[in-house]
């Protein structure tokens, strides 16, 4: 460890440069992944227990206003409560309301929401990529540099032995491997999120088509005394 330190240290400047910017680079992806990890991580659980309490008989109405006085809402909440709201805001026209026109109206809303929310998932995941992708390209800077500097000395020298070349080759292999610990936790990162993140996108898809198909069961007169309908009311 001391002899790599050492070589860091004793590096030519421009290789220097590279050794500290990926570095920055690999600190600045972890706190990426730390802080997206637990945001991600709270955010399916509370769309868990949400699907949870909305499924169990709930009177949604109340619910609805509990919502709207919730200054901080998590994001299944705020779909359902746009939705919700786009709902109420025709209900005083009765006219207006038939099961057809429901998700041109609630379903979407809800759409909109979930977009806007798929967009704010899905910040600092392009920073990932780009640290993912840029940094061996990084690295194979500093190799380049580094045995360009083993030539130089090659060439200065009438002596050809490793220890004229050594200190080049292993600036080198320190800026190309610090290149490939900045980028692989990046790339790896930058998959399960987008995975993460589909899964919920489709469990706020999900919720909107279920809401919407519940708004639309309430306005079939026939089924005005289903059980699921009872709870809008």
């Amino acid at each position: 460890m001391n002899g790599l330190l050492h070589l860091a240290l004793n590096a030519s400047f421009l290789v220097q440069v590279v050794m500290i910017t990926l570095i920055g680079l690999s600190i600045w992806s972890w706190v990426i992944i730390f802080i997206k990890r637990k945001e991600l991580n709270e955010i399916l659980n509370s769309t868990v227990k949400f699907n949870q309490k909305f499924w169990s008989n709930i009177h949604l109405q109340k619910y609805y206003m509990q919502m709207k006085d919730k200054r901080q809402k998590s994001p299944i909440e705020q779909i359902f409560y746009v939705g919700w709201n786009r709902y109420e805001r025709l209900h005083g026209d009765e006219k207006q309301i038939t099961p057809e026109s429901i998700p041109q109206t609630s379903l979407r809303a809800m759409q909109v929401a979930i977009a806007s929310e798929n967009e704010l998932l899905e910040s600092d995941l392009q920073t990932l990529a780009t640290i993912a992708s840029v940094s061996p390209y990084i690295g194979l800077l500093g190799t380049v540099w580094g045995i360009m500097n083993s030539f130089q000395s090659l060439s200065q020298t009438s002596q050809t032995t490793i220890a004229t070349v050594a200190p080049g080759i292993s600036e080198a292999l320190i800026a190309t491997a610090l290149g490939l610990i900045a980028a692989i936790p990046a790339v790896i990162a930058y998959n399960k999120f987008n995975r993460d993140i589909a899964r919920i996108i489709l469990r706020y898809e999900n919720f909107s088509e279920e809401l919407t198909e519940l708004l639309q069961r309430t306005h079939i007169p026939e089924k005005k005394e289903d059980n699921n309908s009872s709870k809008l009311i």
